[in-house]
């Protein structure tokens, strides 16, 4: 598997980390924007609804107030006497105040006056010509007798909705006479363009953006204005959306929907109060016109994203070679060290963490570089020390043999040479001092294999050893010896039990040689874990810290005790003597 750097992981963790706080603050930003650009939206629609329901509210304000003017205008009252009385002469009145309102305001499409015989006296807009305009009617259609009834019934001003058979709304009222009795009625036809032109401006075409408009809904879900996207929508086109639903239940409000055309969409609806017309108004614009800002900045945002991600990459890169780099030089360095090159030396070039562990990676150069000479200095001295040992092993033994036991054979053959000429009686003589030279020479061997393995050791283990050796050692130098042992196990380890013999046996020949003491004492203790052993004198010690010019035995013991990975103490001073502390653990050892 590919390890992956520093330089890469930085890389990474510094790309991931800006995408990371792009992704936050990229769609927080877009939440807001979307939010804020969405309540502009709604805003705009509220306030174009607001304004068209004020303007058609208004428009039938105000033709209320002209049916009330009309039906109090002695004009109408005197139309409405000749219609009664069948006059034909009608066209010779003049009537210049029903011309105004019918000629110059433009709302109406035609002014109606009816007598109770429902002769109807009409007025057409917007020819110039008044007197050219007027007919009087002896018969009325079943419609406009059925509306003047509805007026008679109610005794108010009454507003006839859109019918399918007539897209024309009526809003008529009484004209009553001195004593208050109905007289007649006069009736407004208002053309299905004058609502057109407020709900659409100046033209059909106007709007909110593209796909902005406002319309208006009857009660039977239909159209009661134009489309912009359909021709002629009027009571044609259905709309059944959730808002006007909402609407019609007296909800006022703000939504997305799905519109007439199954198109989302935003809608601003509300209920329009004009009594006798129970009508609904809509202000709407596609959901995706109105995104497009927000579709704008999120594109923004994107390429702003890609280009700080970018930015942030190239900057992840600079910043990891500028912290790689000084920590590549220090692997290579690393290396070189450990191939045993310890004269690299690497150059701090800044004053942080990677500084200070350069420095402290030039310190400890040195300091292997110093270690290594140290070691090698050691290696070539224990290695001489094992040497001279060994040599010194051998001139013993030589000395041994030579003084000792070639001497005794000497001896021997010459008494075995004075015997073969001698007489009988002076031959037995000779055998028998012979017999006593092979018993000394046979114990001189026995001696010499002692030395060098004792068979004590082997057959009662390490105490019994210890003591035979602090036994004859006495015997032969005179210095009192004392050995104590407690609970020490039958079992240990054949090679801790010659370590810790040849240990005791190095330190008891240098205090014999070079202590000038007279009493020694030696302990060997068991906890079966470690076992220790203590060697006392009270001779004249010497200085622990100063290094030792002549003789290996301080260095023979330490390399022992360490072999068996142990610890070993030395106290020394010239009143109390020297003591030496050891010891070896037992499982480590015997795991080894």
């Amino acid at each position: 598997m590919k390890s992956i750097s520093i330089s890469e992981k930085l890389i990474v963790y510094f790309v991931f980390l800006g995408i990371g706080v792009i992704i936050i603050v990229g769609s927080i930003s877009y939440h807001f924007a979307k939010k804020a650009l969405s309540d502009r939206t709604f805003n705009q629609l509220i306030s174009l609804r607001l304004e068209k329901k004020n303007r058609i509210e208004q428009f039938f304000m105000d033709r209320n107030r002209d049916i009330q003017i009309l039906c109090k205008s002695e004009e109408v009252k005197k139309i409405i006497g000749v219609l009664k009385e069948g006059d034909s002469s009608l066209g010779n009145y003049g009537y210049s105040f029903l011309s105004r309102y019918v000629s110059g305001y433009g709302y109406f499409q035609r002014l109606l006056i009816v007598d109770r015989g429902f002769h109807v006296f009409e007025i057409h807009e917007p020819n110039p010509g008044f007197y050219a305009d007027t007919a009087c009617k002896t018969t009325s259609p079943d419609s406009l007798k059925s509306f003047c009834l509805q007026i008679e019934h109610s005794t108010k001003t009454t507003i006839r909705d859109l019918t399918p058979s007539d897209l024309l709304i009526y809003v008529g009222s009484t004209v009553l006479d001195e004593t208050g009795s109905v007289m007649g009625f006069v009736v407004l036809e208002i053309p299905i363009s004058a609502i057109n032109k407020i709900m659409f401006g100046h033209s059909e075409a106007g709007g909110l953006g593209k796909t902005g408009e406002t319309y208006l809904v009857g009660s039977d879900y239909l159209m009661r204005s134009n489309s912009r996207f359909a021709a002629n929508a009027v009571l044609a086109v259905k709309v059944t959306s959730e808002s006007v639903k909402n609407a019609f239940e007296g909800i006022t409000g703000c939504d997305i929907v799905k519109d007439y055309r199954n198109i989302s969409c935003i809608s601003s609806y509300s209920k329009v109060d004009i009594e006798g017309l129970d009508w609904v108004i809509m202000a709407e614009i596609d959901e995706q016109e109105a995104m497009i800002p927000v579709y704008s900045i999120r594109n923004s945002i994107l390429l702003v994203s890609v280009i700080i991600a970018a930015s942030v990459f190239v900057f992840a890169f600079l910043i990891s070679r500028r912290i790689t780099q000084p920590l590549k030089r220090l692997q290579k360095a690393s290396e070189q060290v450990g191939a045993g090159n310890y004269d690299v030396n690497v150059a701090v070039i800044s004053q942080d963490e990677t500084g200070m562990l350069t420095e402290a990676f030039n310190v400890m150069s040195t300091k292997l570089k110093k270690q290594s000479r140290e070691i090698e200095e050691e290696k070539t001295k224990r290695m001489s020390s094992m040497i001279d040992g060994q040599e010194m092993e051998r001139q013993r033994l030589s000395r041994d043999l030579h003084d000792g036991l070639g001497q005794s054979l000497l001896a021997v053959k010459i008494k075995l040479e004075q015997a073969k000429g001698a007489d009988p009686v002076k031959s037995q003589h000779i055998i028998v001092e012979t017999q006593e030279l092979l018993k000394s020479s046979i114990n001189e061997i026995r001696n010499i294999t002692n030395d060098l393995m004792p068979p004590v050791l082997e057959a009662f283990g390490l105490a019994k050893g210890l003591q035979n050796l602090c036994k004859n050692t006495a015997a032969n130098t005179g210095i009192d010896i004392d050995f104590f042992s407690e609970n020490i196990s039958g079992s240990l380890d054949s090679r801790i039990q010659i370590y810790l013999y040849r240990i005791a046996q190095e330190a008891i020949n240098n205090i014999t040689k070079h202590s000038l003491a007279s009493q020694v004492v030696v302990r060997l203790g068991y906890d079966h874990e470690s076992v220790s052993l203590t060697i006392e004198d009270n001779g004249k010690g010497f200085e622990v810290d100063k290094p030792i010019e002549t003789g290996n035995g301080i260095i023979n013991i330490n390399e022992r005790v360490g072999l068996l990975k142990g610890e070993c103490k030395i106290y020394s001073s010239g009143a109390t003597g020297t003591r030496i502390q050891i010891k070896i653990p037992i499982t480590q050892n015997d795991e080894n």
